[in-house]
């Protein structure tokens, strides 16, 4: 009965992720993009996004609550979310820094360095994505995390292609490439939990208590 429970949430937890991340893209889509605009579907997207993101916070808003209110004793549970928030952030600012300094001092178009910038960036975010990942469900495993980050060399190489295929996908169809891509990051942190979850496997004497 506990088995169901669990993966009858992770379920949950994957569908928000798919609800999130499509409606991340459509309001993306229905806001900047001058195509939708032209086209009049601004309007239609931007509800249909805020709808798919009110039904992906619905189903993972709950589960997010209870994860942290069964592991918030686990010290490593706020140091690993603080040193992801740091490092996404800091990480968006060096790259961004970077792209300027290109820019200026460089004969580099400003869509080139753009899309450069933004391909590095999400490529980045995703490794550290994944690497937030594992390192919740070690928590919630009991499991220690530096011994067992061998363990992400099949996540990070099979994410890493994914990404690299949508972004070339984006780069010569940006709309229809920008939503794939919104779609693969939510399958990429679903396998990745997936994975970590019910597929990795773990020694009895490596449980943290």
């Amino acid at each position: 009965m506990m088995k169901t429970l669990r993966f009858s949430r992770f379920w949950r937890l994957a569908t928000g992720l798919l609800f999130l991340g499509m409606g991340q893209r459509l309001l993306y889509t229905g806001v900047i993009s001058p195509v939708v605009v032209e086209e009049g579907l601004s309007l239609i997207l931007t509800s249909l996004s805020l709808l798919f993101l009110i039904i992906g916070i619905v189903l993972i808003f709950p589960i997010a609550i209870w994860f942290y209110r069964q592991y918030r004793s686990d010290k490593r549970l706020n140091h690993t979310i603080l040193i992801y928030l740091f490092s996404a952030i800091l990480c968006g600012i060096l790259i961004g820094g970077f792209g300027q300094i290109l820019y200026d001092n460089t004969s580099l178009e400003y869509d080139h360095v753009k899309t450069a910038i933004w391909a590095f960036t999400t490529i980045i975010q995703t490794f550290f994505k994944v690497i937030l990942s594992y390192s919740l469900v070690s928590i919630y495993k009991v499991l220690p995390i530096k011994s067992r980050v061998e363990q992400l060399r099949l996540p990070v190489l099979i994410s890493t292609i994914l990404v690299a295929f949508c972004l070339a996908i984006a780069t010569w169809f940006p709309i229809l490439g920008s939503f794939i891509l919104s779609i693969s990051d939510a399958f990429i942190l679903i396998f990745t939990l997936y994975y970590f979850i019910y597929l990795a496997k773990e020694n009895n004497d490596e449980k943290t208590s």
